[in-house]
Order: C-alpha cells, then structure tokens, then sequence
C-alpha cells in the first residue's frame, strides 16, 4: 500500500511539498520517478519536512489542527443553522474544510448571491467547481481560516443583510409589514 499526501494545507501552502509512505522495495523507483517528473523543490525544504516529520512534529501538528477546525466546523453549522437555516440546507461531510449551503428556495439565487457580493461574505457559488454538470443552486462556505468570533460576525453580517433586503428570502415574497411605532408624544399628537 502507498500513502501520499501533501503539506499545503495541513502546514503552509507555500512549501508546495508532498509525502509518499511506500513499501521499502518502491522507495528507489519513487525517488527516480519524482526526480525525472520534477526538480524544482528545496533541498532544504524537503530535509526539514523530512525531519519535521520524523521526529514527531508533524503529527502533533495534525493532532492540534485536527482539533482546532472539527471545533470550527462545529461552531460554524451551529451558528448556520441558528441565523440561517431558514434559507439554507447545509450538506455536512466527513471532512474537509468546507460546507455545501444549499438553497431552501433556488429562485432567491440570485438576489442572494448579489447580497454576498456587496456586503463582503463571498462564499464560492458550488457551480464555480463545475465543468458540465447542472446543479442545483448551492453556496460552499469555508471555516477553517476563521476564528470563532470572526464566523459569527460574517454569518450575523449575511443574515442581517438578507433581513434588511425586505424580503423573506425563504418564502419568496416579501414579508408582512410591520406596525408602526410612535413615541408617546407623537402619538398623542397623531390621535
């Protein structure tokens, strides 16, 4: 059995480095195979991935990072679900480091995409990774590269603009109006 992987988005993107986990008799054919197809990686880069992962550092760091994103994958469907399942259906993986939102109601599309474009919250439109296939309209949100309160703060941000779009955005229709209020000493006034 071979394992490969990569450090870009468990460590640092930059690196532009993978892994290979191979059998003893593959290791001199793999080691030819990847210095005929690329050369274009550190040496020091690779020697202190090598050593980073051999003594240890790197599972403690996917043991931490593991943690630190099921706990805002966690934060962010509770936060969704609360501000936003009225519009939303979310699709939930295994893993990964986003989330599918589909829409509860396609013809609000595109009013809700012109919402995230002008008030900054940008999640990708789940066609953008589509060559062919026609999907039904579906946001992806990414979680992992924000804090808690940074969550919060964009799904509140998303959730008040739908609100103060004046339209029930779930139902297609705009909403009742609602009673006006007066202070007492116009009120008075107005009677």
């Amino acid at each position: 059995m071979i394992y490969a992987g990569t450090v870009s988005k468990i460590l640092c993107p930059a690196l532009r480095l993978g892994y290979i986990v191979a059998p003893e008799p593959l290791v001199d054919s793999l080691v030819k195979i990847r210095s005929a197809m690329d050369q274009h990686s550190s040496p020091i880069d690779q020697a202190t991935l090598a050593r980073f992962i051999t003594e240890g550092f790197f599972l403690s760091h996917i043991k931490r990072i593991r943690k630190i994103y099921a706990e805002r994958r966690d934060f962010f469907i509770k936060q969704f679900d609360e501000l936003l399942g009225d519009r939303f259906i979310l699709q939930i993986p295994e893993a990964g480091l986003n989330i599918v939102a589909w829409l509860k109601d396609e013809e609000d599309f595109p009013m809700i995409r012109r919402i995230t474009l002008e008030i900054g919250v940008r999640p990708s439109t789940l066609s953008f990774f589509c060559i062919q296939a026609k999907l039904k309209p579906a946001f992806v949100f990414g979680f992992a590269a924000w804090t808690p309160t940074q969550i919060r703060q964009s799904l509140v941000k998303l959730a008040s603009a739908f609100r103060d779009s004046g339209r029930d955005l779930s139902y297609g229709r705009r909403p009742e109006p609602r009673p006006r209020t007066y202070p007492r000493e116009l009120k008075d006034a107005i009677s």
